[in-house]
């Protein structure tokens, strides 16, 4: 593999402050595409990430994926499951960035092809969800390369300094 070519692989609890430190950058960098807020993630303690990143066999359909350059953490995607027995078949694609300096590299590209592998081989696993700041075109092309549909706009879905962005929710059958 060349060495600007992304390795992606599960992050794990030893991971967490590389983790940390580039979802603080992300929700910093470009606040209108998280529900999440730099400032209450700012305050939350490494021990946080080291257990969001800790596998758990009650919560099989959650985890995170980091693309590495060389060591370094440049982007990052996470599936959380819903475990309510009527839903369980459903998980939601959350925090994806990809940090600009590896832009053009192909790195989101391989961080939801390697996600979506791995969500296929759930074997509960159904159906996946997300949502993107209408907008965000980019990232909107991605998923929809990638085999999601949009299936509805939330106006007004986060609001960021006083201004309001709507979400764009996109869904995809696995199975």
């Amino acid at each position: 593999m060349a060495p600007d070519q992304p390795v992606i692989r599960r992050l794990m609890p030893d991971d967490a402050g590389e983790y940390r430190t580039l979802r603080l950058r992300a929700l910093r960098e470009h606040p209108d595409a998280f529900t999440s807020s730099f400032e209450e993630e700012q305050i939350r303690p490494l021990a946080w990430a080291q257990a969001r990143l800790r596998p758990d066999a009650e919560r099989p359909h959650d985890f995170f994926l980091g693309a590495f350059i060389g060591d370094e953490l440049v982007g990052m995607v996470g599936l959380q499951g819903r475990y309510r027995p009527k839903e369980r078949h459903n998980a939601a694609v959350v925090g994806m960035y990809v940090a600009p300096d590896a832009a053009g590299r192909g790195v989101g590209g391989a961080l939801m092809r390697e996600l979506l592998a791995q969500a296929r081989a759930l074997p509960d696993l159904e159906q996946l969800d997300l949502t993107v700041t209408q907008g965000n075109d980019v990232a909107q092309a991605l998923y929809t390369r990638l085999g999601f549909g949009a299936f509805g706009v939330l106006p007004r879905a986060i609001r960021v300094d006083g201004r309001y962005f709507a979400k764009v929710h996109m869904n995809l059958r696995l199975r």
